[in-house]
């Protein structure tokens, strides 16, 4: 592997192809990307960055809340204050909308940049389509985070610069990378990080990297050898806790390394390291050492030295860039072959995608890098494809790789699964397979777009752009009506229940409402299990109080139970709909709670106050626990 030497600017780019066409590749790319990816309204971490605003935005309100009692990760970033000065000119609804969608820009016009000056326009195109179409995930096991996000959070926008940064990199615009590359550190410092670190091996030479990775290993171990705190263990409990609760963190054992998905973009930029572009193979490889040493520091201290620094750095989000370079460097890959071995690359290739998670995938193409590696082994191949195979059996093998290739591809996406799609109408509504919706639609669509001649190509974009703008807001009319309600009435609800806001509020059956309906702090939800690693005294004091929860409530009160582990905060059994008037009183007890607020009146225990819900028609019963320890 060669490391060493300069970096080059890549193909020239047309400037009179850029004015001309360029926008409408981006459009095109966008166009795919909104059909794909449909905005489904405040869920997942969007949850969690809302409320990180929110709490900027009116600190007082959320000050006693678990999740900011002890701190949180939003102060290592810039991205909550942006977001709370939109909140300050419109409701949560449509600021997370126009977050998700800015979002959603911004990644696919880095991802573009990178891709531009790797492939050109008509090629860095066609990459951009594939990661969007594909989305693949990047964490080590449980597929939890993919790479593209149609929700309001700041990983896209940090992903976005890094690459764009990246772009402007190679292209010798140093200051223009310093300058994206650090605004994507203060968005989201864990997202950027690997990145920056490409950037720093791709300025050095073999020997300074290797000497770099070393001593940063070697410092590490001995860190932890001499106890400096960063780099202890994890206590027993905090260590099963965000094992069982933040799988995405820690992996629960060593099966659950997805060890194939993990390895296969390695091994794609290791080759195209090898016979892609002569001038961006250093970039491949530069990628493919950071991204290599990132995962192997992450396995380790994941499944043997939960050490707290460690595992807060979360190295193993260094795959989502191996992936979106792993994808240019495929296409890279294929387009330097000569015309005639293009299509058997590019189904090589396909078929080692789909076979990822069988243990094939990476293993295929290892194969192909190792024998491009030995000249005898590549010479021999090459002969016995060109001199001992017929033409008929040329085409029998690429018949069975097809045919192999399609049918792990139906293994591969689960046809099976359906998702409604909303008209662009709310109330129109169909159950549609999410495959066929979100994959294989909008991919021809693009095929066939992306083959058109260009003034073809300018007419038919605009017209697939609108279509794809209206059916981008998937939200049911369901979700729409909460959305619409969060804050909207909470101070007068708060004073019809009799409630200050910065109390703390217990809301069974509603995890959210704390937090967006009331705008206060909250007792113990499993929402607020979410980022249990940056802090101890988060992780277990959640547990204890949502250990005394559960404890109150009898299995006639609980649901899904079966299997669910006492380590983790996001279990079922963590959740009841509705507490008793008995297990009412015990809980008040706890002085750090204020209230307890449900839908349903407790029997024998009148409620203290009650409001009516304009936005659903359901009622709201507080219970004050001032008055229940008196």
């Amino acid at each position: 592997m060669r490391l060493s030497g300069h970096v080059n600017v890549g193909r020239p780019v047309d400037r009179a192809a850029c004015r001309v066409g360029g926008w409408g590749w981006a459009a095109l790319v966008l166009s795919i990307w909104l059909l794909c990816h449909p905005y489904r309204g405040i869920w997942h971490d969007a949850v969690i960055y809302l409320v990180l605003a929110l709490n900027e935005r009116m600190p007082q309100a959320y000050a006693r809340d678990v999740w900011f009692a002890f701190g949180s990760q939003g102060s290592l970033s810039l991205f909550d204050e942006a977001y709370a000065q939109l909140l300050r000119w419109a409701w949560p609804a449509a600021a997370a909308k126009g977050v998700a969608l800015a979002g959603g820009l911004i990644w696919i016009a880095g991802c573009l940049a990178l891709a531009v000056r790797l492939l050109g326009w008509r090629g860095g195109a066609a990459a951009v389509g594939l990661v969007t179409i594909l989305n693949p995930p990047y964490d080590l096991g449980p597929s939890l985070l993919l790479l593209n996000e149609s929700f309001a959070t700041a990983r896209p926008y940090a992903m976005g610069l890094t690459l764009a940064g990246m772009a402007a990199w190679i292209g010798r615009r140093y200051v223009s990378a310093g300058l994206l590359s650090g605004a994507a550190l203060l968005l989201h410092p864990l997202m950027a990080i690997g990145g920056m670190a490409s950037l720093v091996v791709l300025s050095l030479g073999d020997r300074k990297v290797l000497g770099l990775l070393s001593l940063a290993m070697a410092g590490l171990i001995m860190g932890a050898a001499w106890g400096w705190s960063p780099l202890a263990p994890m206590d027993p409990l905090w260590e099963s806790l965000v094992r069982h609760t933040s799988r995405i963190v820690f992996p629960v054992d060593a099966s659950s390394v997805a060890l194939d998905r993990i390895v296969w973009p390695l091994a794609v930029l290791l080759l195209a390291g090898r016979v892609a572009s002569l001038n961006h193979r250093r970039l491949y490889h530069a990628v493919a050492v950071v991204a290599a040493w990132c995962l192997l520091v992450a396995v380790v201290v994941g499944l043997h030295a939960p050490a707290v620094l460690l595992a807060q750095a979360q190295l193993w989000r260094v795959s989502w860039l191996a992936t979106v370079v792993a994808a240019l460097a495929a296409v890279d890959l294929i387009a330097a072959q000569q015309p005639g071995q293009r299509f058997i690359t590019g189904l090589g290739l396909g078929l080692s995608y789909v076979a990822i998670g069988s243990g094939f995938g990476s293993a295929m193409v290892l194969a192909a890098y190792v024998v491009c590696c030995i000249p005898s082994a590549t010479r021999l191949t090459f002969s016995l494809w060109q001199t001992h195979c017929s033409k008929r059996a040329r085409v029998l093998i690429m018949a069975i790789l097809l045919v192999s290739t399609a049918g792990l591809a139906s293994l591969q996406f689960d046809y099976e699964v359906t998702v409604p799609m909303v008209g662009p109408l709310p109330e129109h509504q169909w159950e549609v397979p999410a495959v066929l919706a979100y994959r294989l639609l909008p991919a021809l669509l693009f095929w066939g777009i992306w083959s058109l001649a260009s003034r073809g190509r300018l007419v038919m974009t605009p017209i697939v752009l609108a279509l794809a703008l209206m059916l981008w807001d998937q939200r049911t009319t369901a979700i729409r009506l909460v959305e619409a309600g969060y804050l909207r009435a909470s101070d007068a609800w708060l004073q019809q229940l009799a409630i200050q806001r910065g109390d703390v509020v217990y809301w069974p059956g509603n995890s959210l409402g704390p937090w967006f309906v009331l705008g206060t702090a909250g007792y113990a939800q499993n929402v607020q299990a979410i980022g249990i690693v940056f802090s101890r005294a988060h992780a277990v004091t959640l547990y204890e109080r949502m250990k005394r929860v559960r404890d109150l409530n009898d299995e006639d009160n609980l649901f899904d139970w079966m299997g669910s582990h006492e380590f983790d905060l996001h279990s079922s059994f963590y959740r009841p709909v509705v507490l008793s008037s008995d297990a009412i009183r015990t809980l008040c007890q706890d002085p750090q709670l204020d209230h307890v607020v449900q839908g349903q009146p407790a029997q024998s225990l009148p409620p203290h106050a009650d409001a009516l819900r304009s936005s659903s028609g359901g009622q709201m019963y507080a219970y004050h626990c001032s008055w229940l320890r008196r």
